[in-house]
């Protein structure tokens, strides 16, 4: 049996939870298992698997971790470093695609500083070797902070979103979104899987699509909320179901 832990200081323990699940789903194809305990101010996370299946589990620890990093760790740091007067919708929105943003060089990059080991502790990782992700992260927020007057005029904020929108490699070629009785549905398909999403809000929807950066939205039927149909069509370039039947019919 090989096994390994990692820890992180309680007050981060959410970057822990979100390694747990990240990997729960690799690990079953290593036949390795995943268990939480906490003790003093660390949460502690053991993993365990046949020595056999040693490198597959690594793999997927690592696969986790750098998606932690360059997820919850950059959402964290940008929030501490970017205040700004928007609205919490536009703010929280902004923040979102800021961490989008140049996703799959930062995610290189953490594939080069991580390596798994045992005892490993993730906030030691983030505040001793991130240095060079840290300062692209400031870089951001300074830049954001710099324009941060052009954020309050609608059709500025919208062009910001669209092109940071634009660097992100998309996960999903194209994506299908309707409202069903106040909430919403995206569909599509991503290599042999089929995709069906549901989103409560608007926010949440808008989330969704930043994560997948779809190259093809379509909203099929109308949406009640003209806001969101605005910021779709502007940020995503989405386009009605109808247009696009009669585009292919000419």
């Amino acid at each position: 049996m090989y096994q390994i832990t990692i820890s992180v200081d309680y007050n981060r323990a959410d970057w822990l939870y979100s390694v747990d699940d990240v990997i729960k789903n690799k690990l079953q194809s290593c036949f390795a298992v995943s268990a939480l305990r906490t003790s003093g101010r660390r949460l502690y996370c053991s993993f365990g698997c046949e020595a056999q299946s040693r490198e597959k589990m690594l793999d997927a620890i690592k696969s986790g971790l750098i998606e932690t990093f360059g997820v919850v760790g950059k959402y964290d740091f940008i929030k501490s470093n970017l205040s700004l007067g928007l609205s919490k919708t536009n703010y929280d929105l902004l923040l979102h695609t800021l961490v989008a943003f140049d996703r799959e060089n930062e995610y290189k990059l953490l594939d080069k500083i991580i390596n798994v080991e045992d005892n490993m502790t993730l906030d030691g990782i983030f505040n001793f070797k991130l240095y060079e992700l840290k300062e692209r992260w400031i870089e951001i927020c300074n830049l954001t902070r710099s324009n941060g007057a052009y954020l309050y005029d609608d059709e500025t904020y919208i062009e910001l979103l669209r092109f940071l929108i634009s660097a992100v490699n998309p996960k999903v070629n194209k994506l299908t979104v309707r409202e069903v009785n106040g909430s919403y549905s995206l569909s599509g398909s991503l290599k042999n899987s089929v995709i069906n999403i549901a989103a409560k809000t608007s926010a949440e929807l808008m989330y969704y699509l930043i994560d997948l950066a779809p190259l093809e939205l379509i909203i099929d039927g109308g949406l009640s909320n003209s806001e969101l149909s605005k910021r779709l069509i502007g940020i995503f370039d989405a386009k009605t179901l109808d247009t696009v039947k009669n585009k292919t019919k000419k």
